[in-house]
């Protein structure tokens, strides 16, 4: 019989996910508001500010829903970044860098092989810092940055 691995998990607070996503829908609001009130004056150069903003709001919500709101770290070195629109399977060993928030709250990245992937975080929670820990024991070239 297998013995279960030992995971190390690290999920962000839900109310911090749902300040980021309200801020966020606001802000597509307001975008929103801005150019229905614009639509009476609707000619072909409104239809080039249209597209535009659609393009900036539509590729910011497709970026912000690739963060990561959980990390679970496997005892064999598995590494997954959950996120609303992926999951991110990698090993430890594929991490070369890991770079935290400026602040204490903010986003942690990592460069992983072919990508970066960026991580909700709560820079004090001590979970996040177990998991990083073992991260780095199983990955002693891996780099930290801060801010």
């Amino acid at each position: 019989m297998k013995t279960p691995q030992r995971a190390y998990v690290y999920e962000a607070h839900s109310l911090y996910l749902f300040l980021f996503y309200s801020i966020l829908s606001a802000w597509t609001l307001a975008a929103i508001f801005y150019l229905v009130s614009r639509l009476e004056d609707f000619a072909a150069a409104n239809l080039t500010q249209w597209l535009i903003m659609a393009f900036i709001v539509g590729i910011t919500w497709y970026f912000s829903l690739g963060i990561s709101y959980k990390i679970e770290a496997e005892e064999d070195g598995t590494v997954r970044l959950t996120s609303y629109r992926r999951v991110i399977q990698t090993r430890a060993p594929d991490i070369s860098v890991v770079q935290g928030p400026l602040l204490p709250i903010g986003f942690v990245r990592f460069r992983l092989e072919k990508e970066k992937a960026y991580l909700f975080c709560v820079a004090t929670n001590q979970t996040l810092h177990e998991v990083l820990s073992f991260l780095r024991s199983k990955n002693p070239d891996i780099k930290f940055k801060s801010g």
